[in-house]
């Protein structure tokens, strides 16, 4: 990896997470709020800060590389994290 997970944006982890779980960008843009184009450079950058490939890019959506089948278990781990923080500063 080239950077601590300490740096890692969350925003990035999401991005990661919903595509990870819907298998495309569209999908995963729909379920954020956010644009395709958008997605796609938040995944190129999580793959860069990690330093790894996370998915392999095909035809009809993206499928998990075994780095990237990995770190979802972590990456569900960090949303819940997430939401429970919220939850307690409520």
């Amino acid at each position: 990896m080239n950077r601590s997970l300490g740096s890692l944006d969350w925003s990035l982890v999401q991005a990661f997470l919903a595509v990870a779980e819907t298998g495309s960008l569209s999908a995963a843009a729909r379920q954020l709020g956010t644009s395709q184009p958008t997605l796609g450079r938040q995944i190129k950058a999580v793959e860069a800060q990690l330093g790894a490939e996370l998915f392999h890019r095909q035809p009809r959506g993206f499928a998990l590389t075994q780095t990237g089948a990995e770190l979802v278990g972590p990456a569900k781990a960090m949303r819940d994290a997430v939401h429970q923080i919220t939850l307690t500063a409520a």
